[in-house]
């Protein structure tokens, strides 16, 4: 019996399913809420306060819904909202949270993938279904086995910088919370694969990426919204800091300049475009997955306002795929050459343009293979990157604002062998896929990741990739046009 096919059981009732998608995002704005009120105690007491809540509101009642055979998608779908939402709450309580208890919020999308991760490995539903033989269950686990050896390769690796590398503990668990993401948020959609109706979870995903939309839209207009807000104090207190040199930070802003003038980018609810544009990929993937032109016009557009060049990218590589997959011979050459010349056409224009961002970009991922070779072993985790100069001024190193280069450059050759086999198991197993519109759609992720991370430093963040690789982990561990009805 198909994964597909067992959860029948549980999603007979509309009305329960729908339940089932909305009650872990209330659970979510009541432990908001909660957190909100917390500020008002002592720093200790906040932490504790902010466990107690992540506990009784998000740990419980997923076990619970696994215990019971419920749909997981709501589940799923938290990190994310966190991530689209964190930013705006937290404006709230700024000036009064404790930094400890300010540091496990920012981080709170991870700890809840983390702790999502050892309840699908070890809950089961009370009446699970005996097992029979089953190919995509077989290649499922084939796929966890694989992401679980490894995430402890990388652990690993990790370790080894501590040691040998001498890297600031701090600055190695930031650098290693975005290296891990995408095997952790894959584990994630095929660990749960088998109990959640992913039609529902892509409904949920093209859904926000319209909402952040129209609240892009909103931010956008509204003059000093975030000024207001209080936006400034938020960043100092995590240590970024936003400069005098413009009310807002510097990425609010286009590095091109259009008509001769720099102009302020859409950035949502996320108050940050890279991660912004880098989302909306995956929100658009979804609403082509189920069919809506509202969201994917929507998302397309949001991308334009948010002058998002990982999006460009991205949608560039998903033509290419569609006219392979679906194209005449002469057509996939013709539409091969236009992908090209429109990818160098919109490279020229930054550069005569930019303020210098996509040379950094790009200099930043050729640096790393230039490096190599002097570094074999790579510089260590939490050495290298934007992440490490935040946490601990860094290395001399000169690969910058590149996900692709400072996996290279932190673990070097075996790095490049560890992320070799991860993604190229993700795009065979995606193009075994049987139904033509998965194996678009999953490939496009995976190589639009690719793509991105590879002049994008961001890519590798949470609140950028964990959608995508939720979604790869549900259609490969589902593998049937079924889950999309």
């Amino acid at each position: 019996m198909s994964a597909v096919l067992v959860s029948t059981r549980w999603s007979s009732s509309p009305g329960r399913a729908r339940a089932e998608l909305l009650l872990p995002i209330v659970l979510l704005a009541v432990f908001v809420a909660g957190v909100l009120a917390s500020s008002a105690l002592d720093g200790p007491l906040q932490l504790v306060a902010v466990g107690t809540f992540l506990v009784a509101l998000l740990v419980v009642p997923a076990v619970h819904a696994v215990r019971v055979g419920a749909d997981l998608s709501g589940f799923l779908f938290v990190p994310t909202v966190i991530s689209a939402t964190q930013n705006l709450y937290l404006l709230v309580v700024a000036d009064d949270i404790a930094p400890s208890a300010l540091q496990v919020i920012i981080i709170l999308n991870f700890i809840d993938a983390l702790l999502l991760v050892v309840i699908l490995a070890v809950c089961r539903p009370r009446a699970a279904t005996p097992a029979v033989p089953d190919p995509v269950a077989d290649s499922r686990a084939v796929l966890v086995r694989r992401s679980v050896l490894l995430t402890a390769g990388l652990v690993v690796f990790t370790a080894l910088g501590l040691v040998l590398f001498r890297a600031d503990p701090v600055a190695a668990l930031a650098s290693f919370r975005n290296l891990v993401t995408p095997m952790l948020f894959l584990l994630i959609g095929l660990l749960a694969s088998a109990q959640t109706r992913v039609h529902r979870y892509l409904c949920a995903l093209a859904v926000l990426g319209a909402g952040t939309v129209l609240f892009g839209f909103f931010e956008l207009n509204a003059p000093e919204f975030w000024q207001r807000a209080g936006l400034r104090h938020l960043w100092e207190a995590k240590g970024i800091g936003i400069g005098d040199i413009r009310p807002l930070p510097a990425n609010f802003y286009s590095s091109e300049q259009f008509d001769g003038e720099i102009v302020r980018r859409m950035v949502s609810s996320f108050a940050d475009p890279v991660n912004f544009g880098t989302f909306l990929f995956a929100a658009f993937i979804a609403a082509m997955l189920i069919r809506s032109r509202i969201a994917m016009l929507l998302a397309a557009v949001g991308a334009v306002m948010t002058v998002s060049k990982g999006f460009l990218l991205s949608v560039l590589i998903l033509v290419a795929l569609w006219a392979q997959m679906y194209a005449h011979p002469v057509i996939r050459v013709l539409a091969v050459a236009a992908v090209v010349g429109a990818g160098a056409g919109f490279y020229l224009f930054t550069l005569d343009n930019s303020s210098g961002s996509t040379a950094a970009h790009v200099g930043g991922f050729t640096a790393a293979f230039t490096e190599l070779p002097g570094h074999p072993l790579g510089r260590g985790v939490g050495n290298v990157g934007v992440l490490a100069g935040l946490f601990d001024g860094g290395s001399d190193s000169e690969v910058q604002e590149s996900g692709i280069g400072v996996i290279i450059a932190q673990l070097g050759v075996p790095g490049i062998l560890l992320y070799g086999v991860f993604f190229s198991t993700l795009v065979a197993h995606a193009r075994r896929l049987a139904d033509p519109g998965l194996r678009l759609g999953a490939l496009a992720l995976v190589l639009g990741f690719l793509a991105n991370a590879a002049f994008n430093e961001v890519a590798l963040s949470p609140n950028s990739a964990a959608p995508y690789f939720v979604v790869i982990g549900l259609v490969l561990g589902t593998a049937e046009r079924r889950c999309l009805e």
